[in-house]
């Protein structure tokens, strides 16, 4: 599986796990992820003093975000939460 923001995917999705709702897994980043590194650091750290105003309002927009399956088949996803460790978790949009 791969992650992407509207057209530009940011890296392969490995070791995928479902619980419930949710899927988690690792992200093989590639060099399109890296500008939106502290985007994803402000969404989920607790303690982050995140302002959406400092960041294209496009990232905050679900339906720009989706997952390619092993069949090229492309998959709507809710804002994934990545994190520094190569961790990612999202839930499928209906």
């Amino acid at each position: 599986m791969k992650l992407y923001f509207i057209n530009e995917c940011l890296g392969e999705v490995q070791n995928i796990n479902i619980d419930g709702v949710w899927v988690n897994g690792k992200i093989k980043p590639n060099k399109n992820l890296g500008k939106f590194i502290d985007f994803f650091e402000g969404v989920i750290e607790e303690e982050s003093k995140f302002v959406a105003e400092n960041f294209n309002t496009a990232w905050l927009d679900d339906r720009n975000w989706f997952i390619v399956d092993g069949d090229n088949k492309k998959k709507e996803i809710h804002l994934p939460a990545v994190y520094p460790d190569g961790d990612i978790n999202w839930k499928w949009r209906a």
